[in-house]
């Protein structure tokens, strides 16, 4: 989200707040012939950057364009007759829920620049640069390949998503640390000017390359299966490593990496011992804490994960909504269908966006592009011919949804859960999808207010 002040600030004209504390829902309608575009904008993010990480945060009234980093707040507009396309519109990855705006539009007399296609180019782009892991976790959906990218090969991909505005590079595996020019990957990234994502399962690393490393990465994502010496070797298969990965997640931070995640698959021992790990997780001094529902069908994975229901991810969520709003923030970070959760625990759940290739894609380490870590379709060696590809075009179509996914205010978020699990390649539905209401109702009997 774009940086803005302190809190919301008082309302354009004629621009109305609705906050259901019940839900957890915010709306903020904007009225037609609103002008005071740069005002709203201001308004808007302050809105957003108050209040969407405890609450459902809904726009209705702008075009995509307008917030294209937010876009996923944004209700899609209704389509009527004298609607018009701009030049931007044949960039925009939701032209097809988009019909435009209309002839006379304060927006569309905007400057240029103003209005910036939705997802041009991928948000990010991650390096996939090894397969290869010290660990053997029941829940990975990696395979052991010989395969890895070579500096080279990674360089040329940083020169290319530089040129194109791609910002957010990511850095995974397997375990990344085992790839030998991983330092001076990092070193590469860092100089083009990227904001740095890191996975890793931090069991290798000594306090040395920690520290060389550290002030390269904006973000740290460390894989978390266990929440003590005996289940982390039962998740991991292999005993023995799990205090080195606390003193080494301790030693991230005091090194200055400015945001660490922990990232659990969700299984019965976590829902079983759910107070040990947040314990362990605050004692680690976590931004966030990231919970996984599980990927059975993912090459690689045992039947592990199949016992995971979502009932039980319900009675999580009623505990998680539970807890005081201060770290660690917990957020279920993988796609899920949000109607099968209450309006209130829907704040809670990241949605499909940032899987099935929606707003990122993945560079295998077999040097070919892909739409996610699960999906292994060949989508080519280019960044933009893969994001431009009919494959993924027909996915960001979202022509799988239907009519009470197409009503519901969280679509653009939930996509109708994991496409993965559902079969990319066929009109199927994800499976947890079969008892769903297909529509989250987020609004009704919002309470209306004035932001002072």
């Amino acid at each position: 989200m774009k940086p803005s002040g302190p809190g919301p600030v008082k309302p354009p004209p004629g621009v109305k707040t609705r906050i259901d504390r019940a839900r957890r829902a915010v709306l903020v309608s904007v009225p037609v012939g609103q002008t005071d575009l740069y005002s709203l904008r201001e308004f808007l993010y302050r809105v957003l950057n108050a209040y969407e990480n405890s609450f459902t945060v809904a726009i209705k009234g702008v075009p995509f364009c307008f917030l294209p980093d937010a876009y996923d707040h944004i209700l899609p507009p209704p389509a009527r007759p004298g609607l018009r396309r701009l030049a931007i519109c044949r960039e925009c990855r939701l032209n097809h829920i988009c019909a435009g705006l209309p002839k006379i539009s304060p927006f569309a007399a905007l400057p240029a620049g103003e209005l910036r296609p939705v997802l041009k180019v991928p948000s990010e782009i991650v390096f996939e640069v090894s397969r290869r892991c010290n660990l053997a976790c029941g829940v990975c959906s990696s395979r052991q390949l010989d395969a890895q990218l070579s500096l080279s090969r990674v360089n040329n991909e940083l020169e290319q998503a530089r040129r194109l505005g791609i910002k957010n590079i990511r850095f995974t595996g397997g375990e990344p640390f085992l790839h030998p020019e991983i330092l001076s990957m990092l070193r590469t990234a860092k100089t083009m000017g990227f904001y740095i994502l890191f996975n890793t399962n931090a069991t290798l690393p000594g306090s040395a390359l920690i520290r060389k490393t550290a002030p390269l990465i904006d973000n740290l994502l460390v894989s978390m299966q266990g929440c003590d010496p005996a289940s982390d070797a039962a998740e991991t298969g292999r005993p023995g490593l799990f205090e080195k990965k606390l003193a080494n997640i301790r030693l991230f931070r005091r090194s200055g990496v400015p945001v660490v995640r922990l990232g659990t698959v969700i299984s019965s021992g976590l829902a079983g011992n759910f107070e040990k790990y947040l314990t362990l997780i605050t004692e680690l001094d976590a931004d966030i804490w990231e919970l996984y529902r599980p990927m059975p069908a993912a090459v690689g994975m045992s039947a592990r994960g199949k016992e995971i229901t979502p009932e039980l991810l319900r009675r999580l969520a009623a505990r998680i909504e539970k807890l005081p709003r201060a770290k660690p923030q917990i957020l279920f970070a993988n796609p899920v269908p949000l109607c099968l959760f209450s309006a209130k625990q829907a704040p809670l759940f990241l949605g499909a966006r940032f899987d099935d290739g929606h707003t990122r894609l993945v560079l295998d380490p077999r040097g070919f592009y892909k739409a996610s870590y699960y999906m292994q379709k060949d989508l080519g060696g280019n960044i933009m011919a893969a994001w431009n590809s009919p494959f993924l075009k027909k996915l960001d179509k979202a022509w799988y949804l239907e009519s009470g996914c197409r009503r519901c205010e969280v679509r653009l978020r939930c996509l109708g859960g994991s496409r993965f699990m559902a079969g990319a390649d066929s009109d199927g539905q994800d499976p947890w999808l079969r008892n769903a209401s297909r529509r989250l109702a987020l609004f009704d009997n919002a309470e209306e207010k004035k932001e002072n």
